[in-house]
């Protein structure tokens, strides 16, 4: 809700600061949940391409900000989760976020969680700007930002809430939707291919093949050219990311090369197998490297290619 009474002004003065059934087949797998926000600034879940659909619980997590410098939202102490999307000129999105209650949407009455959620230009408080903000529900009901023409980067999306954790409220599990378009990069087309297995680490030992993925270590993996006919001259490409078999949690981050960024494309946890949509830019000799978050073991990963652009 809009009002509240419980943060004094002395307080506001002192505050500084994802089961899928994986098949041998090419045909492209469903996406589900992928284990929720990053918890903090420095490992925020990437919203990779749409539509994008997710699940998760605020329980426990912490409270990377307070000030979100959005007009009305004087203070969040809440437990908030963050996620990191991308957007290019003619972008038009619509985020929603339900609170649930075991899987399903809050009847009336049925759920104390009363979310907040907003966007932002910059992750810390200390950097960029509030974009657009939404506490409009009660308890249980759903929250609604729509944007569009957003100037062209990086941009964070939190789940908050404007009770702190030990209050009934401040914290719960929700649903979020995203759709609409990041729109379109400078310079670039997209083209479709037919849903084309790519890698699959299941099997023999091999560039786009086995061994499976081990803990903490990056491989590179050749995109252009056959088995899927992605041209040399594609400068990234729209793919659904599976995990399966994996022997501890972790995460997976996909990127053309250099240093990892921060932000996963999938998490998952032990013995589960998870899947993913995503778009993932090519190096200039058409790679990709994937970097294990594991911090021991090891996950089998799947790859399918369904469109690229150039």
């Amino acid at each position: 809700m809009k009002t509240r009474t419980k943060v004094s002004w002395l307080v506001l003065l002192s505050i500084s600061l994802i089961s899928l059934v994986v098949t041998r087949a090419g045909a492209q797998l469903s996406p589900s949940a992928i284990a929720a926000g990053g918890d903090t600034c420095a490992s925020p879940t990437l919203i990779s391409s749409l539509p994008f659909n997710d699940s998760g619980d605020t329980t426990g997590a912490a409270d990377d900000i307070r000030l979100t410098g959005c007009s009305g939202f004087l203070s969040m102490p809440g437990p908030d989760l963050i996620y990191a999307f991308n957007v290019f000129s003619g972008n038009n999105l619509t985020f929603t976020l339900t609170p649930t209650n075991q899987g399903s949407p809050c009847q009336p009455n049925q759920c104390t969680y009363d979310p907040s959620i907003y966007i932002r230009s910059g992750c810390a408080q200390t950097t960029g700007a509030c974009v657009a903000r939404s506490d409009v529900g009660n308890a249980g009901q759903a929250e609604t930002i729509m944007v569009s023409g957003l100037a062209p980067g990086t941009y964070y999306f939190y789940v908050d809430s404007v009770y702190s954790v030990d209050e009934i409220g401040g914290s719960g599990a929700y649903t979020l939707s995203v759709t609409g378009t990041f729109g379109v990069p400078n310079n670039t087309r997209f083209y479709t291919l037919t849903p084309c297995r790519i890698i699959d680490t299941r099997d023999p030992v091999g560039p786009v093949g086995g061994p499976a993925l081990a803990a903490g270590a990056t491989r590179v993996f050749p995109i252009t050219g056959p088995p899927c006919n992605v041209p040399l001259a594609a400068k990234s490409v729209s793919v659904n990311i599976t995990v399966t078999q994996p022997t501890a949690p972790g995460h997976l981050i996909l990127f053309p090369g250099g240093t990892p960024p921060g932000v996963s494309n999938i998490n998952f946890r032990a013995g589960q197998t998870r899947a993913n949509n995503a778009i993932v830019s090519l190096s200039p000799t058409g790679t990709i490297s994937v970097t294990d978050g594991q911090s021991s073991g090891t996950t089998h990963f799947i790859l399918d290619v369904n469109g690229y652009f150039q």
